[in-house]
């Protein structure tokens, strides 16, 4: 029993939903809808429904053992035929199972532990109904329906909550965050009418979900999602039997690596514990099933995220492969061919992240003799340039153009106007960091004007700080060079090329591992027969 004048409810309120409907006796044949015996009254069930989640059975089971006396309430309302809108009310506990044999005549029998609070009619229990649901609803203190609502609120009476040292609003911040990494896919505004709107409120104080198409790393999966659904991914394929497994896609970005402090306690839940390399498992029901850990990439400073849709036609498959906690699939409970496409796509996914994987980090040497990785010895510097703000604005108006950032690497080296007619350059872009062939590289983009043709010119060299720079490298030190031009003709390799006017051009260079790097663009007019 629970004695305390301060009772703590969790309740898990769903509204624009049919709420629990059909036969509220598990002894009736249901010809329509049972929501409410199969969750009310049985313990677990086939899904029945097109897109339906679980079973009712390992979730249900989650609200009793968070209770810390076992027990929950349903207030339900739904449409019923020939009556209306009907409210529902029911107390559910799910205990240990136990006999009465203790008793010696032939009324011992055993009992399975699970008990309901309602309207007692003969040997059972129903809801209670209408009005009357309503008025003990409200008595308790539960979230009342408005006069043309249906859906369902789950009450879990005196929540565990030892786990955050009993602190409630510690507890609703973390409700919040996982709601948006279980839920993200429900989320999206594209989904319309069918969109989860959740909220979480804790002591009168909202606290709020996350938006995950602007939570990083959760915008990556989003990312990863919208490419598979719109037809830019991958359909994956078993070869034997051939058969279409579902869509696949990748997302993939530099990035400064997150700090252990920065991971959110539900995003170490949910499997991902830093900048991801994994990729989000899901089915019809569109709710994610496991975030799967892939390969690393070798470097520090990128990071992917990828998602694999099931198609439809296999959901029936992928679901028999979930084990009760519906969070991963096992190809090992089932047999045939529903095992094989099950195996094949963990196969076909690990295929698809080839290019990720640390056999592409090659460890050189520099001149210097100091080991250098190629992509994961490129550290804070360079990568944290290309988020940075620029100190001032990139290119001017005259013949010189470049970039650099605050601290390190990406800003804007300005130039005067040059006298008379000459072709002029400015920086359409801050440079970004990208990856050619395993190296790290950066890319700038340039609007060249004026009287052509233009003669381009790169000059390279070390920031020092904010007005420094080195042009020549130390003895033995390495220096930024030129990988390519890429003009309206096509990449070009050398120190400079030669354009028509007006064009845009874009340059790439390969940075000194850790250092700043200073990009300045010089443009002159072609004279005849330069190249």
């Amino acid at each position: 029993m629970v004695r305390t004048p301060n009772l703590r409810l969790l309740s898990v309120v769903d509204r624009g939903t049919k709420g629990l409907g059909g036969p509220t006796r598990a002894d009736q044949l249901a010809t329509g809808r049972k929501d409410w015996v199969s969750f009310v009254l049985n313990v677990g069930e086939k899904r029945d429904t097109e897109q339906g989640g679980g079973t009712y059975g390992y979730g249900k089971a989650v609200l009793y053992r968070m209770s810390k006396v076992g027990t929950i309430l349903v207030y339900s309302r739904t449409d019923e035929p020939g009556r209306g809108l009907e409210s529902r009310l029911i107390g559910i506990a799910l205990g240990d199972s136990f006999d009465s044999s203790e008793r010696v005549d032939a009324g011992a029998r055993p009992f399975t532990g699970r008990h309901w609070w309602g309207e007692v009619q003969g040997d059972h229990v129903e809801p209670l109904r209408g009005p009357e649901a309503d008025r003990v609803a409200r008595s308790l203190g539960l979230l009342p329906f408005a006069e043309d609502e249906s859906g369902t609120t789950l009450i879990v009476l005196d929540p565990d909550l030892d786990e955050f040292d009993d602190d409630s609003d510690t507890a609703a911040d973390h409700l919040a965050n996982t709601i948006a990494w279980q839920l993200w896919p429900i989320m999206l505004p594209e989904r319309g009418d069918d969109r989860l709107a959740a909220e979480v409120v804790s002591n009168g104080s909202v606290f709020r979900v996350p938006d995950p198409a602007a939570t990083y790393p959760l915008d990556m999966f989003v990312a990863a999602y919208r490419k598979q659904r719109d037809g830019h991914g991958t359909v994956l394929e078993c070869k034997r039997p051939r058969r279409a497994l579902g869509r696949f896609a990748v997302q993939h970005d530099f990035v400064v690596p997150m700090s252990k402090d920065s991971v959110t306690l539900a995003a170490d839940c949910a499997g991902v514990p830093g900048d991801p390399h994994h990729i989000c498992l899901m089915r019809s029901p569109e709710l994610v099933v496991k975030y799967l850990s892939q390969t690393e990439t070798g470097s520090v400073n990128r990071a992917y995220a990828g998602v694999f849709r099931a198609v439809d036609e296999l959901d029936d498959v992928y679901a028999a492969a979930e084990p009760p906690t519906h969070d991963n699939w096992v190809h090992e409970q089932l047999t045939g061919n529903d095992q094989t496409f099950v195996r094949t796509t963990f196969r076909r996914i690990k295929e698809q992240l080839d290019e990720f994987r640390t056999t592409e980090v090659t460890t050189s040497r520099a001149e210097s003799g100091v080991a250098l990785g190629a992509a994961s010895s490129f550290l804070g510097g360079i990568v944290a340039a290309a988020f940075a703000q620029p100190d001032d604005g990139v290119g001017g108006a005259g013949s010189r153009g470049g970039g650099r950032a605050v601290g390190s690497g990406n800003g804007s080296g300005g130039g005067r106007p040059s006298p008379g007619r000459r072709p002029r350059i400015s920086a359409l872009t801050e440079p970004i960091v990208d990856e050619r062939a395993g190296r790290v590289v950066l890319m700038q983009r340039f609007s060249v004007s004026g009287p052509g043709p233009a003669r381009l010119e790169a000059k390279l060299s070390v920031g020092l700080g904010s007005r420094a720079r080195e042009d020549d490298a130390p003895a033995g030190g390495r220096r930024p060079e030129i990988l390519a031009w890429s003009t309206p003709d096509g990449e070009i390799g050398g120190d400079h090329c030669v354009v028509a006017t007006p064009a845009e051009v874009g340059l790439i260079v390969i940075p000194v591992p850790d250092t700043v790097t200073d990009i300045a663009v010089l443009a002159t007019k072609n004279e005849e027969g330069a190249s």
